[in-house]
């Protein structure tokens, strides 16, 4: 782009750049100064050659050329980092959510195929004792998955049959929701509006799906519809309060319509707020002294859920303002980095070099033709030379330190991003293998195996199906096992294993642990480690107890998930690893996470294997949860700019449900 319109264009932005400001006034001094000492020169020495001081002149709008480029290059910078920030908060509000809700879809589908839903739902003349059994089925289900706040079963015909929250007024229900997840092909119905099957809310986030019975000829009866209504507002402010490490970005989710349906700062950016369309969704936008970007979600695993945007805006001045706390890690860019600005250097050298020789030609004329009063004249321009070279050192300096800034910002929010998304992921696992524990047909053929010692190929068959049907809608497990009381292997749901049938599940410690479980709400997690269950591959696994059918208290075999480790975490590492414009920056970055040890759990770099040990400073190793910083890293003779995230949790999940493991995520770029 011509450099006079790009300046133009960035002219808008200089005033809230006080150092570039400062920048440009040196340099309009000099400029001045230029200017007037050339016309001094120009009047009092007629017998100095034209020539020279055209090439004063010509050596002049060189110097302002290279004064607009660096202002250009500076502002650009300031630019780019304010960008970056504000597209990757809007970018990530949105795609966090799309991720926690991708889960819901797998959820409803589930739920809405239970046996013990269906058979209540199917039967007109349900007892006390039925209806208090599936009160407490939901009551587990949703102290298992924690963001939903209600859950309705409703007959064909808008008949509330069962509730979760028991305030709920709700007794029938009109909602065209109820007809439309009867009548749908599609496995679920998703919407987001107010909904009188529950009132009290403004907007409820609702997955809905029917509940068939298979009837005697094989074909299928419309017994129900289920409805989970999402925490929507928990989970937003949860989203909003990981994004906002400050208070100077406003968050929102926009519907499609561009309308607020939620917000991190309500005074400001009400609910129902129309916001204004912007016009172009490459880029943020200004609008006054605000920056503004909406962001469409890049979807998870072919889900894109509602047509909605994350929104993200900021002053301008806060944008720019890289804040008190971004500590100096005393890096300096090397000049065989690719994040030196060598273009600038080199032009920076030629206007000092064309000046130079200006000076000494106009010397060497001055005394060959004696008009010695030229020489303060040349000798002033040489004061201007160093001035102007100093002053371009700090401007080139001063723009490698905001490149460094923008990387460490970009390092720092990308492992705190990475460890969110890992909790998150990891979260879900720790509640289905409790919920599945409780599977009804589970408990009933492994408390018939615990009494007789034995189970026919019929049921066998059916846990089968169950853990086959489980697997097909969670598809982030290699298998799902079932084991007696003994750690025997009794089904799974991957029938290239099926060699693992009679056999004992390896790691008896892992299996005692799950047997010994007090509680539905308890669960175990193996240590992260190699099993021939995952192909001699490093993962976790997750057990929960399987409870007897007629006494709580006993446990008659337990459920372990294997964890698609090797890939799950890959992609969560490369999808939240930050993006430059400049490729061979990308190709220095590189993420892990890795244990309190330094162990790798998961790299994204080839050339780091799962369970090596990186040499990574006690301070980040002993660093408390949720910390999150960067620190400038040797390692293999290079310098990183590394940050870092330690595990905090997310919801109960390793706050007080008694399962420690800390995670850290670091996030590497090489300067």
């Amino acid at each position: 782009m011509n450099t006079k319109k790009q300046l133009n264009d960035y002219k808008d932005y200089i005033n809230y750049l006080p150092e570039v400001k400062a920048y440009i006034s040196e340099l309009e001094h000099q400029d001045l100064w230029w200017s007037t000492v050339g016309m001094v020169g120009k009047i009092n020495n007629e017998n100095i050659d034209s020539q020279l001081l055209v090439s004063i002149v010509d050596t002049q709008k060189e110097f302002q050329n290279l004064r607009d480029v660096m202002i250009e290059e500076l502002i650009g910078r300031y630019l780019n980092q304010a960008n970056s920030e504000i597209m990757l908060k809007a970018q990530t509000t949105i795609d966090i959510l799309i991720r926690n809700l991708f889960e819901r879809t797998a959820d409803v589908g589930f739920l809405a195929t239970d046996d013990d839903l269906i058979e209540f739902m199917a039967n007109d003349d349900s007892s006390s004792t039925d209806e208090a059994f599936i009160d407490q089925r939901i009551k587990e289900y949703v102290a298992k998955y924690t963001v939903y706040d209600d859950i309705l079963l409703i007959k064909p015909d808008g008949e509330v049959k069962a509730k979760l929250d028991k305030s709920n007024p709700v007794k029938q229900g009109f909602d065209p929701l109820i007809q439309a997840a009867l009548t749908t092909n599609e496995d679920y119905i998703e919407v987001y509006r107010h909904s009188d099957l529950f009132p009290k809310k403004a907007s409820s986030l609702i997955y809905a799906k029917k509940i068939q019975q298979i009837t005697e000829s094989g074909g299928t009866k419309n017994v129900g519809v289920l409805c989970l209504s999402f925490s929507f507002v928990d989970e937003m402010a949860d989203i909003f309060n990981s994004l906002s490490s400050n208070n100077n970005y406003a968050l929102m989710l926009l519907d499609d319509s561009d309308k607020i349906i939620a917000s991190s700062n309500q005074k400001k950016h009400p609910i129902g707020k129309q916001t204004r369309k912007l016009a172009d969704s490459s880029k943020p936008e200004k609008n006054g002294n605000h920056l503004s970007y909406s962001a469409k979600t890049t979807g998870y695993q072919g889900f894109y859920g509602l047509p909605w945007k994350g929104h993200a805006e900021v002053e301008i001045t806060n944008a720019f303002d890289k804040g008190n706390d971004k500590k100096d890690l005393g890096v300096i860019i090397p000049k065989d980095s690719d994040l030196y600005l060598k273009d600038l250097e080199e032009v920076n050298l030629r206007v000092s070099t064309l000046l130079l020789t200006v000076i000494l030609n106009g010397k060497i004329m001055s005394l060959k033709r004696d008009v010695k009063s030229f020489l303060p004249i040349l000798d002033r321009f040489q004061i201007i030379s160093l001035e102007i070279q100093e002053i371009f050192a700090r401007f080139i300096n001063h723009i490698h330190q905001v490149l460094i800034d923008t990387v460490q910002s970009k390092v720092a929010f990308s492992a705190a991003l990475a460890i969110e998304v890992m909790d998150r992921n990891l979260y879900e696992r720790a509640n289905d293998c409790r919920w599945w524990a409780l599977n009804s047909c589970f408990r009933k053929v492994l408390s018939e195996k615990n009494r007789a010692g034995t189970i026919g190929d019929k049921q066998t068959q059916r846990l089968t199906d169950i853990l086959s049907y489980i697997n097909s809608l969670y598809t982030v497990y290699t298998n799902i096992i079932l084991y007696d009381s003994s750690g025997k292997i009794l089904a799974v749901s991957n029938p290239s294993e099926n060699e693992l049938l009679g056999s004992i599940i390896p790691r008896p410690t892992d299996t005692s642990r799950c047997l010994a479980l007090n509680d539905t709400q308890s669960y175990s997690v193996s240590d992260f480690h190699q099993t021939e269950l995952y192909g001699n591959e490093y993962t976790y696994l997750y057990h929960a107890a399987v409870k007897d059918w007629e006494n709580m208290d006993i446990n008659v075999g337990g459920i372990a998930l294997v964890f698609d480790s090797k890939p799950e975490f890959l992609a969560m590492l490369e999808e939240t690893e930050p993006k430059y414009l400049n490729k061979a920056i990308s190709k220095t970055t590189f993420s892990a996470f890795i244990d309190r040890k330094g162990f790798v759990i998961s790299s994204s770099n080839p050339n780091i294997k799962t369970n090596d040990q990186l040499p990574i400073p006690n301070n980040i190793l002993m660093a408390p949860n949720a910390e999150n910083d960067t620190i400038a890293w040797e390692w293999n003779q290079n310098t990183y700019l590394l940050g870092y995230k330690v595990s905090k949790g997310y919801r109960e999940y390793k706050n007080g449900d008694g399962y420690e493991n800390d995670v850290i995520a670091i996030v590497c770029t090489g300067i």
